[in-house]
């Protein structure tokens, strides 16, 4: 009987061996995408150029849908080269300039970034093809630094989807290009104390002057509204008073902003919460979750720490 049940558990070890060397080698199919931008073509850019002393190179949030092909094929990133994709970023990447370009030269990407479905569908989907349009940013990045930068100092910033390449940017730099960063910001996502571990260059910002730093934070009108695919995180930072603890700041003089230490969330008082929220993104962000403001709210304040940590580094 031993013998038996001994020979058994051999050939169940050389199947389960078969398998796992036949999964290996096999590589996943790549998914239906379009065409790679060429960051060599202008028109794969969205570009600010003022002649300042520093740079900022901003990433997209989530702005397309799904579609699809003549064949009916679904697509789950964006198509860099449908002019109804790039007018659907155009509005989000003005925006971004008018906050972050005006004392900095601003270059913005079109990338092949997932779709909204994809964050609603939640974080498997999110995990799975992120990582696809990621190749795009990590490639318009190195561009940039290959072809533009020109060794100036700069910024790197990123709303929502745009904030979780922020987050993996940090993990590329080298000491060297990491020597040149005056801020990151990661708005509208997390950072998480597995990313911090991971890389030294992540280094939560503390006031509204250091640098080097990453500024994070996520806007709620209580912590029930919290979106779990894009917080809470490890770290947060009110943009109103740069500070890191409960003391509140106002904007619009009748909203109220302080952080809630617990769930590293922005707690934002006095906004009409019916006002702000989208039927069609209800899936994603409830009534109450400011995420779509995140850049509006503060967008004074953004610009003028533009101008705060450039005139602190030292480079």
């Amino acid at each position: 009987m031993n013998k038996r049940l001994n020979k058994l558990n051999k050939l169940l070890l050389f199947l389960l061996l078969f398998v796992f060397a036949a999964c290996a080698g096999e590589k996943a199919a790549a998914p239906f995408m379009a065409e790679a931008p060429d960051y060599d073509e202008s028109e794969m850019w969205y570009v600010s150029e003022s002649g300042a002393s520093a740079d900022v190179f901003y990433i997209l949030p989530t702005c397309v849908w799904d579609w699809s092909d003549s064949t009916g094929r679904t697509c789950h990133y964006a198509d860099v080269n449908n002019p109804e994709h790039i007018a659907a970023l155009l509005p989000s990447n003005e925006l971004a300039a008018d906050i972050f370009g005006k004392y900095a030269n601003f270059y913005s990407p079109y990338y092949r970034q997932i779709t909204l479905e994809s964050w609603i569908e939640g974080e498997k989907a999110v995990e799975e093809r992120f990582p696809y349009a990621m190749e795009d940013v990590q490639m318009a990045f190195d561009h940039y630094m290959t072809h533009e930068n020109e060794g100036r100092p700069f910024f790197i910033a990123g709303f929502s989807q745009g904030g979780k390449c922020v987050v993996e940017l940090l993990k590329s730099l080298d000491d060297e290009e990491a020597s040149r960063l005056v801020a990151a910001y990661v708005i509208g996502y997390r950072v998480t104390e597995e990313d911090m571990a991971e890389c030294s260059h992540i280094k939560p910002a503390t006031c509204a002057d250091d640098t080097g730093v990453t500024v994070c934070y996520n806007s709620v009108e209580s912590p029930e509204c919290i979106c779990p695919v894009l917080s809470p995180s490890a770290i947060c930072i009110n943009p109103l008073n740069w500070r890191c603890d409960a003391v509140s700041a106002t904007v619009q003089d009748t909203v109220d902003v302080s952080v809630d230490l617990y769930n590293k969330v922005l707690i934002v008082k006095g906004l009409d919460s019916e006002k702000y929220y989208l039927p069609v993104l209800g899936e994603l962000f409830s009534k109450g979750n400011y995420h779509l403001q995140e850049l509006s709210l503060y967008a004074d304040s953004l610009t003028e720490n533009i101008k705060i940590r450039l005139e602190a580094f030292a480079y």
